[in-house]
């Protein structure tokens, strides 16, 4: 069992993504090798180009703020409380809704091997 002081973990911009600091609460660079979980702050204003992760899924819940997630036929506005899953291979775009800021909770399974990291 871990306790995770979240706010006291450091922050990072994923590849593709801008004004998105994400800080790894378990997966590849914590011990975790099936699941990342991530608690992201996204600015108003920023996002995440679209894209797709063939061989995972995610989960994204919203704790604050709006976050608007597209699959490039349909754009939906997520609120506090709110989730959505995304499956493997489905193309989406994360952004800021230009309002507020937001954070929210991504989970993907198993985890995403980006570009330039190992």
């Amino acid at each position: 069992m871990r306790i995770v002081q979240v706010g006291g973990l450091p922050t990072t911009v994923l590849p593709q993504h801008h004004e998105v600091f994400a800080r790894e609460i378990w997966g590849t660079g914590t011990g975790g090798k099936n699941v990342t979980v991530l608690h992201n702050v996204m600015l108003a204003h920023g996002g995440a180009d679209m894209h797709t992760h063939p061989a995972s899924e995610h989960i994204f819940y919203v704790l604050t703020g709006e976050l608007k997630v597209s699959d490039g036929k349909q754009t939906v506005i997520l609120t506090a409380g709110q989730g959505l899953v995304i499956e493997a291979g489905e193309p989406h775009q994360v952004t800021g809704t230009g309002n507020m800021d937001c954070q929210y909770i991504a989970i993907t399974s198993p985890p995403v091997v980006w570009p330039g990291k190992s």
